[in-house]
């Protein structure tokens, strides 16, 4: 026999009519709406004369103390009296849409559910079905950006991440950095060629188009290609981190030639320890102790060479971090190109070749010091996100996905 409850009720406009727990356990309220008026369908003007009730919809709402609840209720109808033929219309309330077989308060928990979490998991905890979840986020999530939503796009980001093992399957990903500190991604483009790139930046509205200012990205030449063609007047800032990781690889390959010659014929005893000196030579001078400089310095009197690219290093490392303008630092790095062919060093004609092909926009990085520590950070919750869903490799849910991740918390806080 069913069971009478006394539940509360948080929606607006209605009244609470009954409750009772039904056998299955589950919670069920009656209610009916307090409005006495509603907008033909037909007219659109605002109606008064009562026809009837419609047939009993029930909407899953919000559990209560872990328990299932459905809302039922029958809408009311209204005839027009302004129409020909005088045309009724069923009145509709704020909190659930038409041929929709939740509360909007329910489907808002699902969403904030899965911040952070899988389609499985809500699945499992609500006791409702998978298609339902995915249904639910197809009506609620957008599956492209609302530009409407921006009123400037001053910094913008592009990288590529890849989705499968054995750097498979790249996606580019392009993000937004606001005034305010808030990164909103924009696009999750199904590959990084530069017509897919360029084809998205083209999208962009005019209005948008204009604020841009500039584009952070790495060294890639299909996308420098589509922004240059796409957004004529934004700069292109290379990532001085993705500059600083060539150049140091070409120390580190320095690094284990000369330690491969120092040891070509020494006995195992006396042979110079590489695997304790390079987590050492990799770091920057002032971070060693005085115990871990004795060991690079008796390092560097056996090979010049390294001594030398070592400096060199240092020097170009110091320039990023403290050149004030572009045009010190185009200076700056003039000179230490000069030193570099001075010192007879051949670790670093690639690095030179990349500074000679990318220098408008590694310099463009001292203009404000802009990089794309946002976008690689950001990334990382992509690839957080693909691998607690696992298979997820379509672009369209991967980008409801991230904007889930990243605008929820901020939106339902």
């Amino acid at each position: 026999m069913p069971i009478t409850l006394a539940v509360p009720l948080d929606l607006p406009d209605v009244r609470v009519l009954a409750n009772r727990m039904l056998e299955d356990g589950t919670v069920l309220i009656e209610v009916e709406s307090t409005l006495r008026t509603t907008q033909c369908r037909c007219c659109g003007r605002e109606i008064d004369r009562f026809h009837g009730f419609d047939r009993p919809i029930r909407l899953r709402h919000l559990p209560v103390f872990e328990r299932v609840v459905f809302v039922e209720i029958r809408p009311k109808r209204y005839r027009c009296p302004y129409c020909e033929d005088g045309p009724t219309t069923t009145q509709r309330c704020v909190w659930y849409d038409p041929n929709r077989p939740h509360t909007t308060a329910f489907e808002q928990d699902v969403l904030k559910r899965l911040i952070h979490g899988t389609v499985a998991d809500v699945s499992r905890l609500l006791a409702l079905g998978v298609k339902a979840v995915e249904g639910l986020m197809d009506h609620r999530l957008a599956p492209a950006v609302d530009w409407t939503a921006f009123a400037a796009l001053e910094t913008l980001g592009i990288d590529e991440v890849a989705l499968l093992k054995g750097h498979g399957h790249y996606v580019a990903v392009v993000w937004a950095r606001d005034a305010e500190g808030h990164n909103p991604v924009l696009a999750v483009l199904p590959d990084r060629l530069r017509a897919t790139v360029q084809a998205f930046l083209e999208t962009l509205p005019d209005a948008l188009k204009a604020t841009v200012r500039r584009v952070c990205m790495d060294r890639w030449e299909g996308t420098a290609g589509a922004v240059a063609a796409a957004l004529p007047d934004a700069q292109i800032v290379v990532d001085r981190f993705h500059v600083a990781v060539h150049y140091r690889e070409a120390v580190d390959a320095l690094r284990q030639a000369e330690c491969r010659r120092l040891n070509a014929g020494r006995s195992p005893e006396r042979a110079v320890p590489t695997a304790a000196l390079r987590p050492l030579l990799r770091r920057e001078w002032r971070s060693l102790n005085l115990g871990q400089q004795g060991k690079v310095v008796e390092l560097f009197e056996q090979t010049p060479a390294l001594a030398s690219a070592y400096v060199l290093r240092t020097l170009l490392t110091a320039i990023f971090e403290h050149s004030p303008d572009r045009a010190t630092a185009q200076s700056r790095l003039q000179r230490w190109v000069k030193q570099v062919a001075a010192s007879g060093l051949s670790c670093f004609d690639r690095f030179l070749n990349t500074l000679h092909h990318w220098q408008d926009g590694i310099l463009n990085y001292f203009e404000g010091g802009h990089n794309s520590g946002f976008v690689e950070g950001l990334n990382n919750k992509l690839k957080l996100l693909k691998r607690r869903c696992f298979g997820l490799d379509d672009p369209t849910e991967l980008f409801r996905r991230l904007w889930l991740d990243i605008e929820g918390p901020r939106l339902w806080a």
